[in-house]
């Protein structure tokens, strides 16, 4: 059942109130303090400190400070993964000497949220958010009814395949999860059992979290004041039963595709992600920029994220490499984002505009919860052994029972 606005809401009011951590959460206290000098001068520069693991970031702040003399971004580059650039985010925060902005995945926000970590941004961001990102996104970030970063990238998933093996085996592009089980038959018994597509399950719990998704499941909800973890559900369990030809992937995947695969160009394509009859998709990755709790200089942070998420200098600065197909959540950037990408590998196609029209479809009513970071860590081991298996199933239910045991080491009401 998809959860409401307000169960969502209650949740965690209720999450920041048994931890006394988001005075913001219970009251609306402003924050802003009055040494936030919010513009500066260019002779006496705002500056703010920024951390991001992701590719171009440096590039993208060095563009910022060329063309806004009155605020100095000083990046620094972080590890990436849980156990990398989170922790050291967290700590940095719980120490007191945190950066003023953060990247970080849509699947961290509302960790990181009932923790205490991210200052409440609905003044500094929530119009600007409102403005840009679609719904099946801005839901993303704002938890509670209030703002907590900007999105920057939306990751909904798409099937790549090689065009020269559809063609060798006679194989039509498969629409539906039904026409992709009889198309990986007909692979399977054409080539001998020699022969697939490429398989792109693996120990991923974002792959498998979008793909459940797009199959209806919801893993996790707010009923009242309390969590409601559902990851061995019906339709994740349906997800676990099928069977995979092609590389399924995101819109991010294009520039990983094209860097893995230098000599097949030409070879691939990207199609909407195949679905269970109705044409909807998941939504894998994705990332967003967040004001951490104590900064000082929140009004010249919400700058910088502004121009980040939605100015075309800022993608075409950031990706100038040509190794990214990350796809801007504000569709008017997209263009700009596209202008970076060479599409020859894909033989021309526009790849950009196949994802993008997929955004549209992405399953809404998705939340994630408020310790997924932790959940990902036990289900990445278990997804690891299930592929000797290839009974993936467990995975799925130590992903329930690590969950459920960590709201409640959290704090936190579990419904039952």
């Amino acid at each position: 059942m998809q959860p409401s606005p307000r169960s969502f809401s209650t949740a965690l009011a209720a999450a920041v109130a048994s931890l006394a951590l988001l005075v913001t959460a219970c009251g609306g206290e402003d924050t802003t303090t009055t040494s936030d000098a919010g513009t500066g001068s260019a002779a006496k520069p705002v500056e703010i400190t920024y951390w991001s693991w992701m590719p171009g970031t440096a590039d993208m702040a060095a563009a910022f400070n060329a063309s806004h003399p009155n605020i100095k971004v000083t990046h620094a580059e972080i590890p990436a993964g849980l156990n990398g650039g989170y922790d050291k985010i967290s700590k940095a925060v719980k120490a007191g000497n945190a950066p003023d902005v953060v990247n970080l995945e849509y699947q961290a926000v509302p960790d990181f949220v009932t923790q205490g970590l991210l200052r409440d941004s609905s003044t500094e961001l929530g119009e600007l958010v409102e403005g840009y990102a679609p719904e099946s996104v801005k839901s993303l970030v704002t938890l509670g009814d209030r703002t907590w970063a900007a999105p920057y990238d939306v990751g909904p998933q798409t099937l790549y395949y090689r065009t020269d093996l559809f063609e060798q085996y006679g194989i039509e592009l498969p629409t539906t999860w039904a026409e992709f089980r009889a198309a990986a038959e007909k692979v399977k018994t054409a080539s001998k059992g020699r022969a697939r597509l490429l398989d792109f399950w693996g120990d991923d719990t974002a792959t498998w979290a979008g793909l459940s998704q797009q199959a209806g499941a919801r893993w996790y909800s707010a009923t009242s004041d309390a969590w409601k973890v559902n990851i061995t559900d019906p339709a994740t369990k349906a997800v676990t039963d099928s069977k995979a030809i092609a590389l399924i992937g995101a819109s991010w995947s294009a520039g990983s595709i094209k860097t893995t695969y230098p000599g097949q160009a030409g070879k691939w394509a990207e199609a909407p992600l195949p679905h269970w009859g109705t044409p909807v998709t998941g939504a894998v990755g994705g990332s967003a920029f967040a004001i951490t709790k104590d900064s000082e200089k929140a009004e010249a942070a919400a700058r910088f994220i502004a121009w980040a998420t939605t100015d075309s200098k800022a993608v075409e600065a950031r990706l100038a490499a040509g190794t990214s197909s990350g796809l801007p959540a504000a569709e008017k950037l997209r263009a700009a984002a596209r202008s970076t990408f060479d599409t020859s590998f894909f033989a021309g196609q526009d790849v950009y505009a196949l994802a993008g029209a997929q955004v549209p479809n992405i399953a809404e009513g998705w939340t994630w919860s408020p310790v997924h970071n932790s959940t990902t860590m036990t289900m990445q081991a278990a997804f690891g052994k299930a592929q000797k298996t290839g009974d993936f199933w467990p995975a799925f239910q130590a992903g329930q029972a690590a969950a459920e045991k960590a709201i409640t080491d959290r704090g936190l009401k579990l419904a039952r």
